[in-house]
């Protein structure tokens, strides 16, 4: 009994971690607003397919695959359910590959593990109740790696051909993506003594020009970006590495080993093995560094992506264990932090509650009321969730209902700009969330 037992639970093994990743994305799916990025994506995705690409492609580069696999959602059912649903199948296909990509770097057992430490990481599940790109180029990025493994590992003009063109797709999800390749071609060059060099250099310049190219693109439209993002800060950059562990030391401590373990293990013509898992680790950091110093970008999210290498490191190293008891301990560790940190981010008060600030700016409303957002970007996020409420750029009736995303205690500076006291008094101010405010101001 115990042998099919095992024989079960092996079989098993691919699907642990994609199952996982289904559980947890479905599990709030279509429970909580939008936030202002995320109507904001919405908004950007209704249209036309061409048009909205077209668009995309002209005003927003960086978003354009995102928007083109979003358009077909958008215009058959825009409901919170549906529009987050490509985010849980990205952390499907994310689980899944980074099986596959462990399973040929280490053995079955790392992958699985490394699958299942992806899936469960608090950052990734945040990003898969999110609407936005990133679960996409987390997935992209480690479906090109494996692709990329698979090629140097057996060549052949097929898997070259797949690695180029799932390269090439990279930052159409999002620039971040595109260090995956940076990781690639740094490992190419550690095993070029292993590898067709007639195959495998035409596709990493074509992977790298193409990558280029679209990076150039992006950046020129990011320079004079509107959007909220400010100058990298430290904290930011701490907070997203966080993320990117999954607030997890132990998951941090495990990937050294891992990582060390691998390089320890890998002879000549596998040492471009522990270079990839590192590559994909530390890239997206140089990337969002380097982009970060010229350029306003939002390291807490897009820092996520680097679970991608720190767990299939983590992975590794839970397997390169040689103790049984230890090896079990360090997983159930693994899992502890994780699930704490899943039951605190559950518990935390929102930051923005669109649905409650709909609700009070109705009970508000009268016929000779406005309304209006601020900052103006945030428009689409009340839009969607108070369809009947027109909104205006100034306060304009008897009486303004502001709502102000941001810091609640500047939110009354801010609304000054739009009522223009002596003209308006404030009556009172309700929060919805902890970056949410909803103001009533009349005339005196």
């Amino acid at each position: 009994m115990s042998s099919r037992l095992v024989a079960v639970l092996e079989r098993a093994l691919p699907f642990a971690g994609p199952a996982l990743a289904l559980v947890l994305g479905a599990v709030a799916l279509g429970r909580r607003p939008l936030d202002v990025d995320e109507a904001s994506a919405l908004a950007a995705a209704r249209g036309p397919f061409a048009d909205v690409v077209e668009r995309a492609l002209a005003d927003d580069p960086a978003r354009a695959g995102y928007l083109a696999l979003l358009q077909p959602v958008v215009a058959w059912n825009d409901a919170e359910l549906w529009v987050r649903l490509p985010s849980v199948l990205a952390s499907v296909v994310a689980a899944l590959a980074v099986y596959r990509l462990g399973r040929r770097l280490a053995g079955r057992h790392a992958g699985a593990v490394a699958s299942v430490v992806l899936a469960s990481s608090l950052g990734v599940v945040l990003l898969t109740r999110s609407v936005g790109p990133l679960p996409l180029a987390l997935a992209a990025m480690l479906v090109s790696s494996a692709l990329f493994a698979r090629a140097v590992e057996r060549g052949g003009t097929v898997w070259w051909a797949l690695y180029v063109v799932s390269a090439a797709a990279l930052p159409l999800t999002h620039p971040v993506a595109a260090s995956a390749v940076a990781a690639q071609l740094v490992a190419l060059v550690v095993a070029r003594r292993h590898v067709d060099l007639r195959l495998a250099i035409p596709a990493a310049c074509i992977a790298a020009v193409e990558c280029g190219l679209f990076l150039v693109a992006a950046a020129a439209d990011r320079a004079d970006a509107l959007d909220g993002a400010g100058s990298l800060e430290l904290e930011d950059v701490g907070a997203g590495l966080g993320r990117a562990i999954g607030w997890s030391p132990v998951v941090v401590v495990l990937a050294a080993w891992g990582l060390v373990s691998l390089a320890r293990r890998a002879d000549e013509p596998e040492r471009w093995k522990p270079v990839l898992v590192a590559g994909l680790v530390a890239m997206p950091l140089v990337a969002v560094l380097a982009a970060g110093v010229v350029l306003p970008v939002y390291p807490r999210e897009a820092l996520t992506v680097a679970i991608g290498g720190l767990s299939l490191a983590a992975g590794i190293g839970v397997v390169a264990i040689t103790d049984r008891a230890l090896r079990l301990a360090a997983f159930a560790s693994v899992a502890a932090v994780a699930t704490a940190a899943l039951v605190t981010a559950a518990l935390d008060e929102r930051e923005q509650d669109w649905n409650r600030a709909a609700e009070i700016a109705r009970a508000q409303a009268t016929g000779r009321d406005t309304v209006v957002v601020l900052p103006q970007r945030a428009r689409p996020a009340f839009e969607y969730h108070a369809p009947g409420l027109a909104t205006s750029m100034v306060g304009r009736g008897e009486a303004v209902t502001v709502v102000v995303v941001g810091d609640p205690a500047l939110a009354v500076a801010a609304a000054r700009e739009v009522v223009s006291p002596p003209r308006y008094a404030l009556l009172e101010q309700s929060p919805a969330g902890t970056s949410l405010v909803v103001q009533r101001w009349v005339r005196p």
